[in-house]
């Protein structure tokens, strides 16, 4: 049984839906995100409760990955920064990896507390961290647990519960195909 490939207009349904949701600050199922009350975070706003959960999803393509409250696989770009937290990806990048965008509280379910954080982005939004680096979600993961950015340009990749990146890589060689395999 193969893995199931989405196609063009899949991704580009996706990736517009992601864009929508991510304008409108629904966060990508990380809207009530944030690390509860905690006034010493970035963005932290004690008015704000609604909650979120961070978890993971044991059983994908990449082995066990963090996932958003929805179980969407949350990944991180070695083009960003973990000291500091500083996210590079915005405007288009953004829109095919829209970022994690968290307010409010925040509860994790197999991740350490002690691994998420929150930063600030250039454009206003504060962005759900691990490790330090910066989370995003794929616009061409279809359904929850998809890994399909895993790879992709050798730049992005799944995170672990542990705060480092996947390191298997379902879909070919470290250059990545962001979910489009030659079968």
């Amino acid at each position: 049984m193969g893995v199931r490939t989405p196609s063009a207009m899949t991704l580009y349904l996706a990736g517009g839906a992601a864009a929508l949701l991510a304008a409108s600050g629904c966060g990508l199922g990380l809207s009530g995100g944030g690390l509860g009350d905690d006034p010493d975070l970035p963005g932290a706003d004690a008015a704000d409760q609604t909650s979120a959960t961070i978890g993971v999803v044991e059983d994908t393509e990449a082995g066990p990955v963090v996932s958003d409250s929805d179980g969407y696989t949350l990944y991180a770009y070695t083009g960003d920064t973990a000291e500091p937290p500083t996210s590079t990806c915005s405007g288009e990048c953004a829109e095919q990896w829209p970022p994690a965008l968290v307010r409010g509280g925040l509860s994790t379910d197999g991740v350490a507390r002690s691994l998420v954080g929150r930063m600030k982005r250039s454009d206003g939004g504060t962005q759900l961290t691990l490790s330090g680096w910066p989370l995003y979600r794929f616009s061409g993961d279809v359904d929850p647990g998809d890994v399909y950015g895993q790879g992709a340009d050798g730049t992005w990749f799944a995170m672990t519960p542990s705060g480092t990146r996947a390191e298997a890589l379902p879909y070919g060689t470290e250059e990545g195909t962001g979910g489009l395999r030659d079968d």
